[in-house]
């Protein structure tokens, strides 16, 4: 059993970095009889070590609204201040970030999903960094537009 939910991890990060290395189309299909893309990108932002989590979360945000059930393990994600390459997953080129960055930047474009759970984290957290980067995403959500009159 240990081995089969092995095989299975390993292949949703296969599935996953072929997709975030721009070799698939931008919301990729899933196959029959496998998982949804955004669900196995979902499981890596749990499972997967800090590159693949930040690899991950730039994925779903390029999914826009149709990942908004990804919005709660993104703001997991918002106080971890891992470093991370997002040259590896990003086709431009960026300067080193932390995962919670990378998350609160999907969070950013996901959009007007992401708003009240990033309230309450701004309101509540113990974790200074989760509370930077959600200011950060409520800010750069308020520029977009993407904002209620909540905040």
């Amino acid at each position: 059993m240990l081995e089969v939910k092995k095989a299975s991890l390993a292949l949703c990060a296969a599935m996953a970095l072929f997709v975030l290395t721009g070799f698939g189309p931008k919301r990729a299909m899933a196959p029959r009889g496998e998982t949804d893309p955004i669900v196995s990108h979902i499981s890596l932002l749990r499972l997967g070590s800090p590159q693949q989590k930040a690899a991950a979360a730039y994925w779903l945000g390029q999914q826009r609204t149709a990942a908004a059930e990804a919005v709660s393990s993104l703001v997991e994600l918002l106080g971890d201040a891992t470093p991370v390459d997002p040259t590896r997953y990003r086709p431009r080129r960026m300067d080193k970030m932390t995962l919670g960055e990378e998350a609160a930047a999907a969070l950013v474009n996901i959009g007007h999903p992401s708003i009240e759970p990033l309230i309450r984290v701004l309101k509540s957290s113990p974790q200074v960094e989760a509370r930077k980067n959600a200011a950060w995403a409520l800010g750069a959500l308020h520029d977009t537009g993407a904002t209620t009159s909540d905040i």
